[in-house]
């Protein structure tokens, strides 16, 4: 096969969307079979379409191996390429579609749980009491799991944080707020009102963490490092704060967690900050934004609405403070 470069505009003028979905889709799978398959296309139909493709950016976007196909290091670029312009169709119609409905259109946020008590939410309401007709879709997850649906333009923004170095060249972060991480349990646990407590003594008692992936894990694997302990192994892996409050009220496991989530059951007796030291390096979490792209009116109006609630002096908390040791410092909060 040959290529020229740079692509001629009559070439350019055979490109397709649907040579853009099979590049996307085989960066998906790794398997032009597969590919085919999802599409609903023959492997034969599959194999022309993907030679047109190459043809037209003039590169060989994917290179071929007995088990699969790996993208280019230039292929790549075109992957990105793809994977922005399906997603900003999809979001076109979506928001067409609500327009046409007499509405503002639509907003797809993505967000990690410290920000689901507060600024979240009352940034949602404020955003609906301005515009009452725009449809907000919001995810809420780990970073690392918001960013890869941001790099693939399912997301118009993120609060969160980066999680990988190409992260700082793929986005623009704008700082928010501190995340302080507690780590607690159910009022009826055996650790439950210790004044002090060692890390190694909390190896006996299962955990719940996010995945290793998360910031937060990462947080508690370098602690238990940093103490020369080994990384827990008496653990359920979950992003559901719902699963993980359930696990530790029922089933008399540890966990760790933005302190905005738990502060009020810990007020009310349900469940107790431990008296440990946290590795807490987090640095804040903030806006995210796609770097040199622009945002829409509907996710500028949010950021603004952000920049608006942080910028206020956070309210005090009710919550009990745990125990200080003899150098004065709070366990958990370093």
């Amino acid at each position: 096969m040959s290529f020229e470069l740079p692509p001629t505009p009559s070439a350019l003028a055979r490109l397709r969307f649907r040579h853009l979905q099979l590049i996307a889709r085989i960066a998906a799978t790794g398997n032009l079979h597969r590919a085919a398959e999802e599409m609903n296309i023959t492997q034969p139909g599959a194999t022309k379409m993907l030679q047109d493709s190459e043809e037209i950016f003039g590169i060989p976007v994917f290179e071929r191996h007995p088990r699969g196909l790996t993208p280019t290091e230039i292929g790549a670029f075109v992957i990105d390429y793809a994977r922005q312009t399906i997603g900003d169709q999809a979001r076109f119609f979506r928001s067409l579609a609500n327009l046409k409905r007499g509405g503002y259109g639509m907003l797809s946020v993505g967000a990690i749980m410290a920000t689901g008590p507060d600024i979240l939410p009352n940034a949602l309401a404020e955003l609906k009491r301005r515009r009452p007709l725009m449809t907000v879709v919001l995810s809420t997850t780990t970073s690392d799991q918001l960013l890869e649906a941001l790099e693939k333009t399912e997301l118009d923004l993120v609060i969160g944080r980066p999680t990988e170095a190409r992260h700082r060249a793929l986005f623009d972060v704008e700082p928010l707020a501190l995340e302080d991480l507690w780590a607690f349990c159910a009022a009826d646990h055996p650790l439950a009102g210790r004044a002090e407590l060692t890390l190694e003594e909390t190896e006996a008692f299962p955990w719940v963490l996010q995945q290793p992936t998360s910031p937060m894990r990462q947080v508690i694997d370098r602690t238990f490092a940093a103490a020369g302990l080994p990384r827990l192994d008496n653990l359920v892996e979950t992003t559901s704060i719902f699963a993980t409050l359930h696990l530790v009220l029922r089933g008399g496991m540890i966990a760790i967690l933005p302190h905005t989530i738990v502060q009020d059951a810990v007020a009310r007796g349900e469940l107790v900050r431990l008296p440990i030291r946290i590795d807490n390096p987090l640095e804040p979490y903030g806006i995210i934004r796609r770097r040199g792209e622009a945002l829409t009116a509907n996710a500028e109006e949010f950021v603004g609405i952000l920049r608006q609630m942080c910028s206020k002096p956070p309210a005090q908390s009710a919550s009990p403070q745990p125990h200080q040791g003899s150098n004065g410092e709070t366990p958990g909060t370093r």
